[in-house]
């Protein structure tokens, strides 16, 4: 047997070991891989790849009318806001003040019951921004739940931005 026949026979076994240790997971997770669940990662992915472009459009895009933020506060209704305060004055503030944004996503869980689903994830992010004519970096490392509800064939936020 030649030395190049060899290295193609092990390469080859190498390849249909890993394939076969191939655990049905989303990328970088733990999180079995369903159709559902593919659905709603690959949404989670847009909407950070929205969140560093600073696209502001793009997140609302995602957004569904219904979309609902209580701010952690169950207490509370003072800090409550819904679509049009978003769209009108939180994202405004990504637009408009944000002039750099670093984003990490790393995916928890991914929990679907019919047409609801949530997210659960750990995020890092580092944004420059103006204020006041001063600039700076923030930076956070915190974990959150997006959920989801199936609107027209599409996962759409319906809160936890």
């Amino acid at each position: 047997m030649t030395l190049t026949r060899t290295v193609r026979i092990l390469a080859l076994s190498f390849a249909l070991a890993v394939s076969a240790c191939a655990s049905g997971t989303l990328p970088n997770t733990t999180i079995p891989e369903t159709e559902e669940t593919r659905a709603v990662f690959d949404r989670v992915q847009q909407y950070r790849t929205a969140m560093e472009a600073r696209d502001v459009d793009g997140v609302i895009s995602m957004v569904s009318p219904r979309y609902y933020e209580n701010s952690g506060t169950t207490d509370s209704d003072r800090d409550d806001y819904g679509f049009q305060v978003l769209h009108d004055k939180v994202l405004k503030l990504l637009r408009d003040n944000v002039l750099s944004v670093q984003y990490q996503v790393l995916l928890r869980n991914i929990k679907v019951d019919g047409d609801m689903a949530v997210a659960d994830y750990e995020y890092f992010y580092k944004f420059k921004f103006v204020e006041g004519g001063n600039e700076g970096w923030a930076q956070r490392n915190d974990f959150n739940r997006l959920t989801f509800a199936r609107e027209g064939g599409q996962w759409m936020i319906v809160g936890g931005l």
